[in-house]
């Protein structure tokens, strides 16, 4: 029985490892590791980051619609606004209950409550141009502060053939009925606001502001809290812990 042979892996080095002079073999070896692992090495080797890993839409409990991205993109662009044509997005959000549509302005995103399938067709159609107009008014307001509902919402409505569109929908969506456990009142007009969650900071009561400070916030009609005692007393039509 022949003895087994064993052959010697050779691997070729570039000249910047293999032609070491007698000067750098009298250096001390820390020294030497030291420069090795400072250059040397790295050009042996493709040193290359893993690509980050994509966010994945569906496991928000959204679902992308490219049949409707496109006619949001197309409509868009019938109406001038080639920049909103390109960043509009359609997706359908799982986690919508009672609310039909949402547009977000900020990323040019429409959310659709799967459950429009259930009712007419043109349902989701309807309600897709219903947002759609409310980012085409946004867009073109240019940071402008305008109604969610106003006239210029109500032209883009027209441009999209949805004329005497209304501001809510009447479906027969489940509607969650949410407790309030917090209460605050405008110290100049005396309004309820019912929360659901602490006001993180000051908040100013908004029509005292638009009334008697042109819009702007004023810390004359901050909103205090009141205990849930007195909010039943004096707003008794909201739902109360």
């Amino acid at each position: 029985m022949r003895a087994p042979e064993y052959h010697q892996l050779r691997l070729g080095l570039p000249s910047k490892l293999g032609g070491i002079t007698s000067n750098q073999s009298e250096l001390s070896r820390p020294s030497l590791r030291r420069s090795q692992s400072n250059g040397m090495l790295f050009d042996l080797f493709e040193i290359t980051r893993p690509t980050p890993r994509k966010k994945i839409a569906r496991g928000r409990g959204l679902k992308f619609d490219n049949e409707l991205t496109e006619r949001c993109r197309m409509m868009a662009g019938m109406v001038g606004l080639g920049e909103l044509a390109d960043k509009v997005k359609v997706f359908w959000n799982l986690r919508l209950s009672s609310t039909a549509g949402l547009a977000h302005h900020s990323n040019a995103q429409i959310d659709l409550n799967p459950r429009l399938k259930r009712f007419a067709p043109e349902e989701p159609q309807r309600t897709l141009l219903h947002e759609l107009a409310h980012l085409i008014a946004h867009d073109r307001a240019s940071g402008r502060r305008i109604k969610p509902h106003g006239q210029e919402w109500q032209n883009a409505c027209s441009e999209l053939g949805i004329p005497g569109e209304k501001r809510c929908h009447d479906l027969p969506l489940a509607n969650r009925v949410i407790k309030r456990k917090l209460a605050y009142q405008c110290r100049c007009c005396g309004t309820i606001v019912p929360r659901v969650r602490k006001l993180s900071r000051d908040s100013a009561c908004y029509p005292c502001c638009q009334k008697y400070n042109r819009g702007a916030y004023s810390r004359r009609f901050l909103l205090e809290k009141i205990s849930i005692k007195e909010a039943k007393l004096l707003a008794p039509e909201h739902n109360w812990v």
